[in-house]
């Protein structure tokens, strides 16, 4: 670790030395401005959730409280079930989930670089990557990849921390936190596969490997997946075959020409956080730039760091290529956890200045053009009748549910099916009391049988352009849909009617 300190202006008198602790707190407070600017910015922005659906599809699985799910493990699926336990079913609450997931990933990121840099500079990685589409847009659909951006900060952070000090309570955390990784996603591999290497070739690192607390790394990250191992067993691998669909390219030159654009795309989703740095020099910003720019090809500047910054991306190309793996490009949106604290490191070593106060003025003015930005995009959907605006799953959730009291006389669906979307909406806004059966592909919904369904009752609900959804939902319920067409309101605009079929099973 260097122990050359980094010039930090302030603009009190110089003479009193460096900036107080209480100014770096005040930057950290940053932080949760950031997280709720993007819970309001998201609400302004989208009239639902998501227009894939992976919200609501999370919400569905997580309730049932299973080891693992049919398209992946199953963290993100019990943090959504665990959240709306205690928060309303709207959508404001799931994207200050979204929210609070990225700004713990951005502590992380600070605590990290806290191993490396000086306590005045720190909070400046985290401001820096918060300003990155990593953190801030896509991060707002939380979901399998989402997740990993609050998981692996963490994990890199005990990773140094155990490295650094030998600890058997770090050794306990890292093994913890990689076996919470995976359960995210099995991409967390990547993240585990860099972090031995950069343990490797580290000679300082790699000695920790032989002392007896590494066991305790292996044994705690065991216990932490053997449910879900479990799981695997006795559900043949099936999340598996869900992963070798979306990933298989036809030939290596595929997959090297899908592993560029995925280079690409982290460059560009960089791009914001490195003009943050930047911006924070105080005198000659392009030599600056340019010092960060050739970080990423001198290992040597400031090796530790640069294994944990470049090793994922290193792994992520070797393994791509080596299986045919066609990217996409947000599967890394965590994996740069450490570059902000490099940048930061190479400009603490050449002793260059920065202004950290010039942070406030320039998340200030980013915050505004964020929430302008949100609210314009919100209104133009709302006009030109994106599917994202216009389509009414909180309103079809509630008149389902009034059709179902009205015909029953009781108050909670029981079981959900139908158009996936529809189906899990209407799950996700009646509340914590409807389950979701998969009508077209029950064996991913495992909880529930076709008994359960005609025992308890249910109600099946299919867009009115979905064909074979209305044949399967008329074959199992025997009956003639109720038609409903709905419309949503938005921005004071009444939005195009949306034809929906719902079919009742009754109890």
């Amino acid at each position: 670790m260097s122990q050359t300190a980094i010039l930090v202006e302030s603009t009190a008198d110089s003479s009193q030395g460096p900036p107080a602790e209480p100014a770096a707190l005040r930057l950290l407070a940053l932080l949760p401005v950031h997280a709720v600017v993007w819970t309001i910015a998201a609400w302004l922005s989208r009239g639902n959730l998501d227009t894939q659906g992976d919200m609501v599809e999370n919400y569905v699985w997580g309730i049932e409280w299973q080891a693992g799910y049919a398209k992946h493990p199953p963290l993100f699926a019990w943090i959504t079930a665990l959240w709306f336990r205690v928060f309303p079913h709207i959508d404001i609450a799931y994207f200050a989930l979204s929210a609070l997931n990225e700004m713990i990933g951005l502590l992380g990121i600070v605590a990290l670089a806290n191993r490396f840099l000086h306590r005045q500079l720190v909070v400046v990685a985290g401001l820096a990557m918060a300003v990155s589409p990593l953190y801030s847009n896509l991060a707002i659909k939380f979901n399998a990849n989402a997740v990993l951006l609050s998981v692996w900060p963490w994990t890199a952070y005990f990773f140094v921390r155990f490295m650094q000090t030998g600890g058997w309570r770090s050794a306990l955390a890292l093994g913890a936190l990689a076996g919470a990784a995976v359960l995210g996603k099995y991409f967390s591999v990547i993240l585990l596969v860099a972090l031995l290497v950069a343990s490797v070739v580290r000679p300082v690192w790699r000695q920790r490997l032989l002392h007896w607390p590494s066991l305790l790394v292996v044994g705690a990250g065991i216990v932490v997946l053997l449910p879900h191992v479990h799981w695997l067993i006795t559900h043949h691998f099936q999340t598996f075959g869900y992963a070798e669909q979306r990933t298989s390219a036809s030939t290596i030159l595929t997959a090297i020409g899908r592993y560029g654009i995925y280079t690409l795309a982290q460059i560009g989703y960089l791009l914001p956080s490195f003009g943050f740095v930047v911006l924070l020099v105080s005198k000659d910003r392009l030599q600056a730039a340019k010092r960060m720019a050739l970080s990423y090809v001198r290992p040597s500047t400031y090796p530790d760091l640069w294994w944990l910054a470049l090793g994922p991306l290193t792994v992520v190309g070797v393994i791509a290529v080596a299986a045919r793996i066609e990217m996409a490009s947000v599967w890394g949106m965590a994996q740069w956890f450490a570059i902000v604290p490099l940048w930061l490191a190479v400009l603490q070593r050449a002793q260059v200045s920065l202004r950290v106060e010039r942070a406030v003025r320039v998340l200030a003015v980013y915050w505004l053009l964020v929430l302008a930005g949100a609210a314009a995009t919100g209104y133009a959907g709302a006009r030109q009748n994106t599917d994202d605006a216009a389509e009414p799953r909180a309103e079809l959730s509630a008149a389902a549910h009034a059709i179902w009291k009205q015909q029953t006389g009781e108050g909670d669906i029981p079981i959900v099916s139908g158009s996936s979307h529809e189906a899990q909406s209407i799950a996700f806004y009646t509340g914590n009391h409807t389950r979701y059966w998969d009508i077209a592909s029950p064996q991913t919904t495992p909880w529930l049988q076709n008994g359960d369904v005609r025992r308890r009752g249910a109600l099946v609900v299919c867009s009115g352009e979905d064909l074979r959804c209305n044949a399967e939902a008329m074959a199992l319920s025997g009956t003639q849909p109720v038609l409903l067409d709905i419309r949503k309101h938005a921005w004071g605009i009444a939005l195009p009617l949306r034809h929906y079929h719902l079919y009742l099973l009754l109890p």
